[in-house]
């Protein structure tokens, strides 16, 4: 049904009547002529009058639509658009645009790159705005704009608008721009090459004070190869020791590749140099070994060559080799002979011994490895202290004392590991190992059965776990639990249930002894993260206590682009040291982290893989899930469609005032033919 913009203008239809009036006024004049003979002329004067009669009827109709035309052009008729969105040019309306910087945006369209379109259409869209028009521009790096901007500066922020490596899901992207918004009536024009694993559109929700168009960019799909994950095989890293780096290649297309080259840097140097074969839609791991060759940081780099996408290519992780491991045993009635004697020779270890009472005067994040050697009774603070080095990563091995009061199982309770429970003096055996711990890799390949194993004299029995994390890796023929591994925090606590001397068990002398504990140190010695990525709000945690005299800022750098931050710090008490980048980092590569000048370790950041799929929602699939989800949004094309008559559309509904000229001017048209005829016969 027709609606008006100026619906006054409608009354000017009165003055249809002056015409008609005068018409028929015309219509009974006549002029009286003096012939002869009228005999002949009879007949044809009766055909003549009623032929001019008609055409004259037909002339005053032509004339009076054409008038009509006219009029109902200036009230400027419209049919309000299905979402009822039709609310006119008022002065309190907010115009929002979202443009999607996200780096599938760099694809090509038949205009050229997406994002370069989207906001060239912005543009376009920006100036068919009222000039009284409140605009508010938005991308992937949200800031809530509180001012409003006028024409000319929100051209300028448009302009200024770039790629951006955060990966961010549409309806989350729209909830913010709703609540920054709120209380006003707003128009949002989304403009997007609405890829499918961002456009999560049954997510979306809308409120009555908003409308929504969306406005998808086609852009042209491209085949991908990516890397999507590294790791190592060992978990530790020492100097000398033969590394094997995995990579995951992912192939999202249809082809399938032969001899893609894959190149492994570290520290800027050329370690491997490798090819690979992948089958379409299929995932590849592929194996790159070297050497570490000395102590110091490690920052590595591994890329393959893949077009038109590239930001997926490369993925860069970090991690660093101290000279040694250091390990302190915390004491309660004097060293453990054994345990001197074990790491005495050790070049790559660093043994000491302290007294219980001493422990709050050492910085224990500077140990790997932290032993609790029989110790009788923890107090709170003392228990504190454990706690908190497990939980920012530390290991701990723990071996009982034979008189513990009830604040040692209160620890053990606390970390969920199993309580103390009786000594049991039954002589046993070792009989069950779990080769396939991380302590054993590469250390057995089997035990044969007629092997020697340990004689335990006498050892703990203990309670049950409350944590589903305890790994059981050594065992007596009768299944008690000889030793167990327990994850708390982001460290490991290694229980023994029994002391290292000949009165509880002929361990210390036997071959298995040395492996499990060196091993066990090997393993406690790299607890920071090999990459992070952009994007994710995952702190960097460090040792929160080095350095700790200084009242410097933290700063994360890199030379080769630039880059010197400083982040937010938090000192957490359960986690240590936190170092949060708030999304200063836009940039993937490595990184130093350094305080009073002094280089304190790496970190290294990856691009999200979240969007390296190109699948992207068409302009059907679209309007199918609007339709499905019953959304009051709008889909135009921004490629097909006039971006300056989108406004009108969307404020007056579809706008016939142009179709009402036309049919004045088909009219008059008409009336002169019809004219012209009349004055031929």
């Amino acid at each position: 049904m027709f609606h008006f913009l100026h619906p006054e203008v409608l009354w000017a239809l009165l003055a249809l009547l002056l015409p008609i009036i005068i018409h028929l006024f015309n219509f009974k004049r006549f002029k009286k002529i003096y012939f002869s003979n009228l005999k002949f002329l009879k007949n044809l004067n009766i055909e003549n009058k009623r032929r001019s009669k008609v055409k004259k009827w037909l002339l005053l109709l032509l004339r009076l639509l054409a008038l009509a035309c006219i009029i109902i052009a200036f009230s400027q008729p419209y049919i309000p658009n299905e979402n009822n969105q039709n609310k006119g040019l008022q002065q309190n309306e907010y115009f929002t645009i979202y443009i999607d910087n996200s780096f599938s945006m760099n694809a090509e369209t038949e205009s050229g790159n997406a994002l370069e379109t989207a906001k060239n259409k912005a543009i376009e869209l920006i100036n068919s705005y009222p000039n009284y028009s409140k605009i508010r521009i938005y991308n992937n790096n949200f800031f809530p704009f509180t001012s409003n901007l006028n024409k000319q500066q929100a051209i300028a922020r448009v302009m200024d608008i770039n790629p951006s490596p955060i990966p961010v899901l549409l309806s989350e992207q729209i909830k913010k721009i709703q609540i920054n918004n709120a209380g006003n009536n707003s128009h949002l024009y989304v403009f997007s090459d609405f890829q499918k694993v961002q456009s999560d559109i049954e997510n979306i929700k809308t409120d009555s004070t908003n409308s929504i168009t969306f406005l998808p960019l086609s852009v042209q799909r491209s085949n991908n190869l990516l890397i999507d994950s590294c790791w190592f095989d060992k978990p530790y890293h020492q100097i000398k020791q033969s590394q094997e780096l995995f990579i995951r290649v992912v192939n999202t297309s249809n082809q399938n590749y032969q001899k893609i080259p894959v190149k492994l840097s570290i520290n800027d140097s050329t370690k491997s140099v490798s090819s690979f074969d992948i089958d379409r839609n299929s995932k590849k791991i592929i194996s790159l070994k070297y050497v570490n060759h000395k102590s110091g940081i490690y920052q590595g780099m591994v890329e393959i060559n893949d077009f038109p996408i590239t930001y997926d290519n490369k993925f860069y992780f970090s991690y660093s080799i101290n000279d040694k491991i250091q390990i302190v045993s915390i004491n309660q009635n004097g060293p453990n002979k054994y345990l001197n004697k074990l790491f005495s020779g050790a070049e790559t270890l660093e043994f000491k011994n302290h007294d219980k009472s001493s422990i709050f005067n050492e910085n224990l994040d500077n140990y790997q490895l932290l032993i609790l050697n029989e110790i009788q009774e923890m107090e709170s603070g003392f228990s504190r202290t454990i706690k908190n080095y497990l939980s920012n990563g530390g290991h701990v091995l723990f071996i009982p004392s034979s008189e513990p009061d009830q604040s040692v199982n209160a620890l053990l309770d606390e970390i969920s590991a199993p309580q103390l429970i009786e000594i049991d003096s039954n002589k046993q055996k070792l009989s069950i190992i779990e080769l396939n711990s991380e302590l054993y890799q590469n250390v057995f390949k089997e035990i044969k059965t007629d092997a020697r194993l340990p004689d335990i004299y006498k050892h703990y029995k203990l309670g049950q776990s409350k944590n589903n994390l305890v790994e059981n890796i050594w065992r007596t023929q009768a299944g008690d639990n000889l030793l167990l591994k327990i994850k708390y925090g982001n460290g490991y606590f290694y229980q023994l249930t029994m002391q290292l001397n000949p009165e509880w068990t002929n361990l210390i002398t036997h071959p298995i002894f040395v492996p499990t504990v060196i091993n066990l140190t090997r393993y406690s010695s790299n607890n920071h993260s090999l990459y992070y990525t952009l994007g994710n709000k995952t702190p960097i945690r460090i040792n929160s206590f080095e350095h700790n005299l200084s009242n410097e800022s933290f700063h994360i750098i890199n030379k080769k682009n630039q880059t010197d931050i400083i982040p937010d710090q938090e000192n957490n008490f359960d986690k240590g040291t936190l170092l949060y980048t708030r999304e200063q980092i836009t940039k993937a590569e490595n990184y130093l982290i350094s305080r009073n000048d002094s280089i304190i370790y790496s970190c290294s950041f990856n691009y999200s893989r979240t969007e390296s799929d190109p699948e992207y929602f068409t302009p059907d699939e679209l309007k199918s899930q609007i339709k499905s989800q019953l959304l009051p949004i709008s889909l135009n094309s921004p490629e097909k469609m006039k971006l300056s008559d989108i406004y009108n559309e969307q404020s007056n509904g579809k706008q016939y005032w142009k179709h009402f000229v036309l049919f004045c001017i088909l009219l008059i048209v008409s009336e002169s033919l019809l004219h012209r005829i009349n004055l031929a016969q």
